[in-house]
């Protein structure tokens, strides 16, 4: 700068005050924090929306490879070293019934829920034998029926059931399933 330059610039500041240090520092301070809080919200939401995002493929892929069936198809499941008197008693319906869960006018969301609450309980009551009333969806818009097909998807993947199939046709048929729960420990 030239002389002439520094007297103008300095006749101009001359009724400026310097900021105090202070200031600069907190001033700085808090937008540093500020930024640094939104980078971990931001994190945050990126990680609960990978781990929704995961869960959610997690139970498509286990879901995915059970076929859909159609109303008037009969639903059968049974894991590994069950008895077969048991399955045969429990195809037949010859059992007393423990419990049952009527589904009839609930959402998906609300039968999902309500299926795994009713096996819970049930298996925390020591109730070995519970039925589970889907209905055959003949009223449904969709190719499947929804209820039936979230019922037979839900039980495959609850650790509590030993098997399950549909009822026999003065018990509901197909659309009611009967179950057989773990014996509680």
């Amino acid at each position: 700068m030239i002389e002439e330059d520094k007297s103008l610039f300095l006749s101009e500041m001359n009724d400026v005050s310097p900021l105090k240090t202070q200031n600069k520092t907190d001033k700085y301070q808090q937008e540093v924090l500020k930024k640094q809080a939104q980078a971990t919200v931001k994190s945050v939401k990126k990680r609960q929306r990978t781990h929704a995002e995961s869960e959610e493929v997690a139970s498509n892929v286990i879901l995915s490879h059970v076929a859909p069936v159609h109303s008037h198809e009969s639903i059968m499941y049974h894991q590994k070293g069950i008895r077969l008197q048991d399955f045969s008693k429990l195809k037949k319906g010859a059992f007393t019934n423990q419990a049952q869960l009527d589904l009839h006018g609930y959402t998906s969301e609300e039968a999902h829920s309500a299926i795994t609450q009713f096996i819970a309980h049930a298996y925390q009551e020591k109730l070995r034998y519970v039925r589970i009333v889907h209905g055959k969806g003949y009223n449904a818009e969709a190719q499947f029926p929804i209820l039936k097909n979230l019922v037979n998807q839900t039980l495959r993947t609850l650790t509590t059931i030993l098997a399950f199939c549909s009822a026999p046709e003065k018990d509901g048929g197909a659309g009611a399933v009967n179950i057989l729960i773990k014996k509680a420990r």
